[in-house]
């Protein structure tokens, strides 16, 4: 790839993982895995492709600060942005996952419970279990 082709074919490249990353946000949300699944191999090749040794070098050679142009640095800060962007949402479709697979737990935790109907549960502000207190513990006292 040409340097001239190099900055186009980034900003394209992290246009559609943003698009990725909300497309597997909404699926999250639906709880859709195999929408989620078939996102999976997209984002790969994408980060793939923006993460080769090849594009890094050139992208160097962008950011020097003898090489650059006007364009170039407006394509280069456009880049980050997006990449930033790329970011926070992959940071909020994790969050989201993590709350899923918790909600998980505590409900296998709460079915695996040996003593269901004894247990008493306090929530927290959140609504993550605070505790567990068996109501006969007093009686164990």
């Amino acid at each position: 790839m040409t340097k001239s082709q190099l900055l186009p074919a980034v900003l394209t490249n992290t246009s559609t993982l943003k698009l990725i990353l909300n497309e597997e946000f909404d699926a999250l949300k639906v709880q859709d895995l195999s929408a989620f699944e078939a996102l999976q191999s997209r984002k790969a090749d994408i980060l793939a492709l923006l993460t080769d040794e090849e594009v890094i070098a050139q992208l160097g050679n962008y950011s020097s600060p003898s090489s650059k142009s006007d364009s170039q640095s407006d394509g280069w800060n456009r880049v980050i942005s997006v990449l930033e962007d790329c970011k926070e949402l992959h940071l909020r479709n994790q969050i989201l996952i993590d709350r899923k697979l918790e909600s998980i737990r505590g409900a296998l935790l709460t079915l695996q419970s040996s003593d269901r109907f004894n247990d008493v549960e306090i929530y927290d502000r959140l609504g993550k279990i605070k505790g567990r207190r068996r109501s006969n513990q007093l009686s164990h006292a």
